[in-house]
C-alpha cells in the first residue's frame, strides 16, 4: 500500500486456462517475477465460488503455494465478485520492510497485521462471519472480532480510517429486513459515538454471491499523521441520510450507514484519499435510472469532486494528483463493455479491475471505489 512505502498491484491470468485452479496458478507464479525487496502482506482473490466448501479447500492450497514465496504469514481472502475479463484476479498488497516492522497476528476468526514505525501504528486486518444464520447475526460476529482484534492491540474502534464491508444478497429482502440495512443497524450500535470528534471512515459496502460477511480495515495509532474525512458538495453524508431513503420496516433500530464519501490521510509525506465505494447518487437519492453509461458518467463525476483542486488546496499541498487504482462493480454483465468504455476515456491508463456484484440499492447498476495518491 502506497502509505506503506509499498505497492498495490492487479494480477490477471497471462492464459486463458477453463479451469480456475490453473488461472489462480498463473497469478501465483507471476508474483516472484514482481517481488523486488517489499514483502506481500495481503492477497485478495476475486472469483466466482460456488459453494464454502470448494472455496475453502482451494483456499488452503493457494495459501501454501504463495507462503513458499512469500516466506512468512499473510492475509489472504477470497471474495466471491466474479471478474468480468477474466475467472480470477489477484489483488496483491506490499510494503517496504527497511521501514516498517510488520507482525501478523491470528484470531479464531479474522487476522491482522500490526505495522509499526516511530511510535506509529498501523493495523489491517480481515474478518470472516460465515455462518448459517441471518444477516444481522454474521454482523454481531463480524463486529464483535474486529472489536476484540482493535482492543487487544491497543486501537480505539473510532482509529479505523478505511473498511470494506463485503456482505452476501446485500438488498435481499426476509421478513421486511434488508441484507445491507440490517448490517448498518449492527455497525452504527458497535460505532456508537465513537465518530463524533473524528469522522467515519471511508468504506465500500458491496454484495457478494457468497460467503457471508468480509469485514476488511485500516486502523491508525499516530500522534504525527494527519487523517480527516471529505465531503462531496453535491451529495448527502451517507451518514445523514433522512429516514425515507432506509430500507425496511419504521422502528428505532433503522440506522443510515456509517461512513464518509472519502478520507484523507497524510502519514511520513506519503499523502492518500481513500475514496469510498460511489455511486450515482444525488442528494441522496438515485439518478440515471435504469441508464448504466448515464449512472457511469455522474459516479465519476461524484469521485471527482472529492480530489477537486478546492479539495486539495484545502489540504495545503501540491495539485499534483494522481488516481492510483480502482475497483468497478457492475451489477449485470450485459453492461461491462458500456461501463468500462466510459471509465477508461476518463482514466486512460489507471490499474483497474472490474467485478461484478450487487450494489446497495438496487436500482444501481456501478458503483467505483478507488484511491488518489497526491505528490
Amino acid at each position: 500500500m502506497y502509505f506503506l512505502d509499498g505497492d498495490h498491484i492487479y494480477i490477471h491470468p497471462e492464459n486463458k486456462a477453463e479451469v480456475i485452479e490453473d488461472q489462480i496458478n498463473n497469478c501465483i507464479s507471476q508474483l516472484s517475477k514482481i517481488n523486488s525487496g517489499k514483502i506481500i502482506y495481503k492477497v485478495n482473490i476475486f472469483i466466482n465460488s460456488e459453494t464454502n466448501s470448494s472455496c475453502e479447500s482451494l483456499k488452503k492450497k493457494v495459501y501454501k503455494k504463495i507462503y513458499k514465496i512469500v516466506g512468512s504469514p499473510f492475509i489472504l481472502s477470497f471474495i466471491s465478485q466474479p471478474p468480468l475479463t477474466c475467472k480470477v484476479i489477484a489483488e496483491v498488497f506490499y510494503y517496504n520492510p527497511k521501514i516498517w516492522n510488520g507482525t501478523y497476528i491470528n484470531h479464531k476468526t479474522g487476522e491482522a497485521i500490526l505495522f509499526e514505525h516511530n511510535n506509529t501504528r498501523v493495523l489491517i486486518g480481515s474478518i470472516i462471519s460465515d455462518q448459517d444464520i441471518d444477516t444481522g447475526e454474521q454482523a454481531e460476529n463480524a463486529f464483535l472480532t474486529l472489536k476484540d482484534l482493535l482492543n487487544k492491540q491497543g486501537f480505539a474502534i473510532s482509529s479505523i480510517i478505511r473498511q470494506w464491508n463485503y456482505i452476501k444478497n446485500i438488498y435481499s429482502n426476509s421478513s421486511g429486513k434488508q441484507n445491507y440495512q440490517e448490517f448498518n443497524n449492527v455497525r452504527s450500535r458497535y460505532y456508537g459515538n465513537a465518530f463524533e470528534q473524528v469522522g467515519y471512515p471511508a468504506a465500500t459496502g458491496i454484495g457478494m454471491s457468497n460467503g457471508g460477511i468480509i469485514v476488511e480495515f485500516i486502523a491508525l495509532d499516530s500522534e504525527i499523521a494527519l487523517t480527516r474525512p471529505i465531503d462531496n458538495p453535491e451529495q448527502v453524508s451517507a451518514h445523514c441520510y433522512s429516514r425515507d431513503v432506509l430500507v425496511g420496516k419504521e422502528d428505532s433500530s433503522k440506522t443510515t450507514p456509517k461512513f464518509e464519501r472519502a478520507r484523507f490521510l497524510d502519514l511520513f509525506k506519503q499523502k492518500v484519499i481513500f475514496i469510498s465505494g460511489t455511486a450515482a447518487i444525488k442528494g441522496e437519492k438515485t439518478v440515471g435510472l435504469n441508464n448504466p453509461a448515464e449512472q457511469t458518467e455522474i459516479t465519476i463525476h461524484n469521485i471527482k469532486q472529492l480530489f477537486s483542486k478546492e479539495i486539495i488546496d484545502s489540504f495545503s499541498v501540491s495539485s499534483n494528483s494522481q488516481y492510483g487504482h480502482a475497483r468497478v462493480y457492475i451489477r449485470n454483465r450485459e453492461d461491462f463493455n458500456t461501463i468500462s468504455n466510459i471509465f477508461r476515456n476518463h482514466f486512460t491508463d489507471l490499474p483497474v479491475v472490474y467485478l461484478q456484484a450487487d450494489i446497495c440499492r438496487d436500482e444501481l447498476l456501478v458503483e467505483i471505489e478507488g484511491e488518489v495518491i497526491l505528490k
